[in-house]
């Protein structure tokens, strides 16, 4: 009897929920600036300002580049600047497509802050770019309410056609790669998605890409000369994409009794530093410091082959076309490098601990073995 009230109660908070969050984006939505439902400007009749959010993950803003590329190269009349988060703005240095990039600090008062500067844009347009489990619940809507923007394009389903008033179709995320899932943004803009280039992309300096190369250099210890480049990254955003040390060390000691002449840099966050210089040591690499994001990517774009983890360092190598060992888990192949040669290593259950090393090394093989055919 008790169990039975307990969830007749849980399924009547559940219900106040719902409605209480259903009331909350009706309020937005009925505040917000234009119609209920919007039909899509004439882009072609005046220069608007576009603001595109995404304040999640570094992953997540590269696998987005290749939208916004297909946004401003479809209109080429709007100026299209970019919400995310510290920790993935660097991925948007030097992108040509990039008016600017506002930066969502995690105070309060830091973001009441940047409401106020995107209130004074006044922008024609603005997107929500989050895709995954659905738009935020307070930070999307009330960034939307505070930009007055007349069009709101947004992800439809559930409650977001009472925030946003130009809505795209929902994908299927179980079944379509979270890069075709953002494009799906740009089609109020014209945009052709099957006949668009996609690709995710990353603009290197050319002082970034000398002092990366200038790292390979050194790690190698003798002249290189059509060498290969093999970045090994161990750390991972969760613990539970994080595979221990001794597998780490045991794969790059694999990898370098296939590849003796193979430069192997690893690398990780600096909170890993530790372990970065333990399985370097003790597999055959070097360790290489990467105290920026910048730093990193410029060494993923210099080298010829990355082995990571599921993280962002999947992405990157996609943005640089780089072939890719990725340590991921099963049923998240919507996650896979986009369009670029990879072989993945999968493992079940709720943490990496199941992946054994021998998995890994098969799936290193069989990329090394793509690599030599062609």
């Amino acid at each position: 009897m008790e169990s039975l009230l307990n969830g007749q109660q849980q399924m009547q908070f559940g219900q106040i929920e719902q409605a209480w969050r259903r009331g909350w984006m009706r309020g937005i939505g009925m505040l917000s600036a234009g119609e209920t439902v919007a039909e899509l400007p004439r882009w072609n009749e005046r220069p608007q300002a576009v603001l595109y959010m995404r304040t999640q993950g570094i992953g997540d803003v590269i696998l987005a580049t290749g939208t916004l590329r297909a946004m401003a190269l479809a209109q080429p009349s709007i100026a299209l600047d970019v919400l995310t988060t510290a920790q993935a703005s660097p991925v948007l240095e030097r992108n040509p497509y990039v008016r600017r990039v506002h930066v969502l600090p995690r105070t309060f008062l830091g973001a009441l802050e940047v409401a106020r500067t995107i209130r004074r844009e006044k922008y024609d347009v603005v997107i929500d770019g989050k895709i995954t489990r659905g738009a935020s619940f307070i930070r999307s809507p009330a960034l939307t309410l505070a930009s007055r923007a007349p069009y709101r394009i947004g992800v439809g389903g559930g409650n977001h056609p009472l925030v946003f008033n130009v809505c795209v179709d929902r994908f299927d995320r179980s079944t379509t790669h979270m890069v075709e899932g953002s494009a799906a943004l740009a089609t109020p803009f014209g945009v052709d998605l099957p006949a668009t280039d996609l690709r995710p992309e990353i603009f290197l300096s050319e002082q970034e890409t000398k002092s990366a190369d200038e790292v390979w250099s050194a790690s190698a210890g003798h002249a290189e000369i059509h060498r290969e480049r093999w970045l090994i990254n161990i750390s991972a955003g969760a613990a539970p994409r994080r595979w221990p040390n001794d597998r780490w060390i045991a794969l790059s000691a694999h990898l370098r009794a296939l590849s003796p002449e193979a430069t192997i840099i690893v690398v990780g966050s600096v909170a890993d530093w530790s372990s970065v210089c333990d399985v370097a040591s003790r597999g055959g690499a070097v360790a290489a410091p990467t105290p920026r994001l910048r730093d990193v990517l410029a060494l993923v774009g210099t080298s010829t082959h990355v082995v990571t983890a599921d993280t962002s360092i999947t992405h990157a190598a996609s943005a640089f076309r780089i072939p890719t060992v990725v340590l991921i888990q099963q049923g998240l192949t919507q996650w896979l490098p986009w369009h670029t040669p990879h072989s993945a290593a999968y493992w079940s259950g709720s943490t990496i601990e199941s992946l054994s090393i021998a998995s890994a090394c098969d799936a290193l093989d069989g990329l090394l073995q793509c690599s030599h055919a062609m």
